[in-house]
């Protein structure tokens, strides 16, 4: 049998995808995306929209890297960053599907750096905390890891800026830093999923990036998403670049030198994954599907719905601000998705119960239940503010609203 020609296959794509989408008007979307390119914000951006199982919009413009004038590829490959949480969420979540553990179940049990957690206080003195870290505290961000005081910040700057070599290192690390406030009070994004796959690999003696290969990626056919690029495909690897304070972009992160090209031993759990546009659609329609995807099933569909609803039950963002995608009058949180509560008080196009989250590279999704909905946004802009992303989300409800 003739092997299918890699430009054939993308001329059907686009040919079938247009007839899908021909009900609906891309192009404010499509024009408003263009101009973060011709504004500076974004070097590139590939985004897919997918309704009722088929992809009704894929847009793919810009460089791979600019001084090269190397274009974006259909699988060109994206830093996707603190969506690699949610992705490890569901690899834990699975464990918690088989018995592995109960949610109210204290992380020092399997943890016993966790076992008598300290709580930071503001005139620089330590208490014990007034309760365990639980394991639903680890998946819902309120577990008191936190960032709040100076000398806390100065900590977890430190593990960045000086890696661990692997997992296990950066969990005793981070056990040696107090937390910000007592588990289960407040909801304080942070590393905290970390534990969560620390969990995994005391539970399966299994290594993260293995349990994930074997566990979500080989059954989905994620074949482009990893912690380290294989040198086979460095080429398809995007250029990452921040955005400065003069309105344009600097380069810093190249595929020759970038840390994901190199030997990978910590795999970070809380943002270390790349991936492609077509890779992360097939994790995203597996949930939609309530944990199943083309026959193969990851996780139970209570589960899915489990962590997909407000998990927070009062619980308050530690930082109230008018980010309008951390906890607020509008948005709940579940096990490391964000969640519209309150249709009413959000101030943009959706549905109630649509749940997403994105990353510092700049990638976003959001899965809308009720109007069997994906969108899917890959870039590679550090410090691109989320309010941008939020354009995106409202031209494209704007398209499906309008038909």
């Amino acid at each position: 049998m003739r092997p299918l020609n890699p430009m054939r296959f993308l001329y059907f794509f686009i040919f079938f995808s247009s007839l899908l989408s021909a009900q609906y008007n891309f192009e404010n979307l499509e024009l408003r995306m263009r101009q973060f390119i011709a504004d500076k914000e974004l070097t590139a951006f590939q985004t897919m929209i997918i309704q009722q199982g088929e992809v009704i919009h894929y847009d793919s413009h810009g460089f791979a890297d600019v001084a090269e004038g190397k274009p974006l590829q259909d699988n060109s490959i994206f830093r996707i960053a603190s969506i690699t949480k949610c992705i490890v969420a569901v690899g834990i979540m699975k464990l918690y599907d088989q018995g592995y553990f109960k949610l109210e179940d204290p992380i020092g049990q399997y943890i016993p750096e966790y076992k008598n957690p300290m709580v930071y206080q503001p005139d620089g003195s330590l208490r014990p905390a007034s309760k365990p870290i639980r394991i639903i505290d680890v998946l819902r961000h309120t577990t008191g890891i936190g960032k709040f005081y100076p000398l806390l910040r100065e900590q977890y700057n430190e593990l960045k800026t000086n890696p661990s070599y692997d997992l296990k290192t950066e969990i005793m690390r981070m056990s040696k830093i107090p937390l910000a406030a007592d588990p289960g009070t407040q909801w304080i994004y942070s590393p905290s999923v970390s534990l969560g796959a620390y969990l995994v690999e005391k539970l399966t003696g299994t290594k993260i990036e293995d349990y994930l290969k074997s566990e979500i990626f080989d059954p989905l056919q994620m074949e482009d998403t990893f912690f380290e690029i294989p040198k086979e495909k460095h080429d398809r690897f995007t250029t990452g670049y921040l955005r400065n304070k003069k309105g344009g972009y600097t380069l810093v992160d190249h595929p020759s030198n970038s840390l994901y090209t190199q030997k990978v031993t910590f795999c970070n759990p809380a943002g270390g994954l790349a991936s492609t546009i077509k890779d992360f659609s097939k994790f995203c329609l597996m949930l939609l599907n309530n944990g199943t995807y083309k026959g193969q099933k990851i996780l139970e569909k209570q589960t899915v719905q489990l962590m997909t609803q407000d998990q927070l039950k009062g619980i308050k963002n530690g930082r109230p601000s008018d980010d309008i995608h951390k906890p607020n009058d509008a948005i709940g949180f579940g096990f490391t998705f964000n969640v519209i509560k309150n249709i009413d008080a959000y101030p943009y196009p959706g549905s109630q119960g649509s749940y997403g989250w994105h990353g510092s590279w700049g990638p976003y999704f959001k899965i809308d239940p009720k109007e069997n909905l994906v969108m899917i946004l890959m870039t590679q802009m550090k410090g691109w503010d989320h309010s941008r992303k939020e354009i995106f989300e409202k031209q494209v409800y704007n398209a499906i609203f309008e038909n």
